[in-house]
């Protein structure tokens, strides 16, 4: 084998363990944020179905890399609020969990949760539109905060993700228009 063999060979080793340890990284993120949502909320089976799906969401985006990997990791971030507002909200009022949890969340925790939820995800949505790959940031960033928020109860999870949705959105419309603005000045 040639030197420039072999240098090749150990570039693309390099190449492919670093894809590993982020995929690794965004498992390891994804397990974290399931025990926080058991030590948050009660769990039933939908509650499994969304920690996979999540740990398998960000395993792939963290392996896939660039914008994949900048947008799941911001929307991990966009979607706790959906995750931690309503245990917030419900400690400060009740002093312990939802009593009424297993037949929907309070209209209080959930437009908490969609509240804090579209705020953060506005700023996702900036962020979106000035990476180098919007449509991909955002495609990452919507899966796993909807993921993240799902992982809350059900009903205020689903709020959650929606507010997520919906700040994005405005978000990524409010960078694109001043973005467009700057240039024409």
């Amino acid at each position: 084998m040639t030197r420039p063999e072999l240098a090749l060979r150990h570039a693309r080793a390099a190449f492919e363990r670093a894809h590993l340890v982020a995929a690794l990284r965004g498992l390891a993120i994804s397990a974290a944020v399931a025990v926080l949502a058991i030590g948050l909320h009660r769990t039933d089976d939908t509650t499994w179905l969304f920690a996979g799906s999540l740990a398998i969401t960000l395993g792939v985006l963290g392996w896939r890399g660039g914008a994949w990997r900048r947008g799941a990791f911001a929307g991990v971030l966009a979607g706790l609020p959906p995750l931690i507002v309503p245990a917030i909200i419900v400690a400060a009022g009740n002093g312990g969990h939802c009593a009424s949890c297993a037949d929907g969340a309070s209209w209080t925790c959930l437009l908490a949760c969609f509240g804090t939820s579209s705020l953060l995800g506005m700023f996702v949505g900036h962020r979106a539109s000035t990476d180098a790959s919007p449509p991909r940031f955002a495609t990452a960033a919507i899966a796993s905060a909807a993921l993240t928020g799902l992982l809350g109860c059900g009903t205020t999870g689903l709020g959650g993700a929606i507010g997520v949705v919906a700040g994005l959105v405005a978000g990524g419309v409010t960078g694109w228009i001043v973005a467009a603005r700057t240039a024409h000045v």
